[in-house]
């Protein structure tokens, strides 16, 4: 596996249960924390604190306004972050989406005094965040590419394909040659999380997160659990942050009320994301096909998940079940 799947995050996507995202793969996250000279994010807090519980690494995020004072907006943003006394594990980002009118050069200058007072503030380099567009026509030298200073900065890209598989490496602007994080979506869907959300991918391996990161990988040592009545892999998987399909593939047993189950270390899975609207990830629009798969004796819908890359509440929401705990062999199920 050469990425790591993780999302970024604002006031959009309040009353997050990271557990329960965290359960999906992921494994990082970017947060906004101000945008400009004025605005706090509400919900910073909230997420900030959340998601380190749930063991995600995170970065911290300002949406930049050329039209306002650059260093009003730094010190904003490293007042909200310092306020938390948890610098978080990955850098800082300036969000460069809007010119407000202003021309390039100005853009670019006033950039640069945001990214040296971050710096000062935290230790290290800041991502630069943006799209192919904006880079190469609002954050360009006239001579074409990026403004020589950038280059040990990390490059957050957004760019978003018809269709993500794990592996693929997103169209780059000019002059730019490596990127560190790539937003490939705008409409994600995960578990734990009840609305839109942006996914992104870290380019390396869990291990190359940590080392970029700076941090101690998790504990990897798996852990026992007891079965209890009313538990499902997904809500064991849930408790402990890891997937489905790791549990299920560490312990392909029935479930039993006083089985002893092991909880894998979690390892990061990518959220695929096909064109079809009915995509847990995609942002294309056309429909996929359906699937449909017959129960069998044994089955429940944290296997029938698994062995089709897909999750339960996508399952229950296709199917329109009442009961998710309720099917009977032979029934015939749309596998989203």
């Amino acid at each position: 596996m050469s990425n790591v799947p993780g999302l970024d995050i604002s006031y959009w996507q309040s009353g997050i249960d990271w557990p329960k995202v965290r359960a999906t793969g992921q494994r990082f996250v970017l947060i906004k924390a101000s945008e400009g000279e004025g605005y706090t994010d509400p919900t910073f807090n909230d997420h900030w604190t959340g998601a380190k519980t749930a063991g995600l690494l995170r970065g911290a995020y300002c949406y930049f306004h050329p039209n306002q004072d650059p260093k009003k907006q730094a010190d904003r943003f490293i007042g909200v972050v310092k306020a938390m006394d948890d610098n978080g594990e990955l850098p800082h980002a300036l969000d460069l989406e809007v010119t407000d009118g202003v021309a390039r050069d100005k853009i670019i200058a006033k950039a640069k005094i945001w990214f040296d007072a971050i710096e000062q503030a935290f230790g290290r380099k800041p991502f630069v965040y943006s799209s192919v567009s904006f880079l190469e026509t609002n954050f360009s030298e006239l001579g074409g590419g990026p403004p020589a200073w950038t280059k040990d900065y990390p490059l957050w890209l957004a760019w978003y394909p018809n269709q993500y598989t794990d592996g693929m490496s997103p169209l780059m602007p000019r002059g730019w040659f490596k990127w560190t994080v790539w937003q490939y979506s705008q409409h994600g869907q995960l578990n734990g999380i009840n609305a839109k959300v942006d996914l992104d991918v870290f380019n390396g391996t869990l291990d190359d997160l940590y080392k970029f990161a700076g941090v101690q990988a998790a504990d990897q040592t798996p852990k026992a659990h007891t079965v209890a009545a009313g538990d499902s892999f997904e809500s064991i998987a849930n408790k402990y942050g890891v997937t489905v399909r790791e549990l299920v593939s560490a312990n392909p047993q029935l479930l039993k009320t006083g089985d002893k189950l092991t909880v894998p270390a979690p390892v990061a899975i990518p959220q695929e994301s096909g064109t079809g609207s009915g995509s847990m990830t995609g942002s294309g629009t056309a429909s996929a096909p359906k699937k449909t798969y017959a129960v069998k004796a044994g089955d429940n819908l944290s296997i029938i998940a698994v062995k089709f890359g897909t999750t339960v509440p996508a399952i229950v929401s296709a199917n329109n079940l009442a009961d998710p705990n309720k099917i009977s062999v032979g029934q015939v199920l749309v596998i989203p």
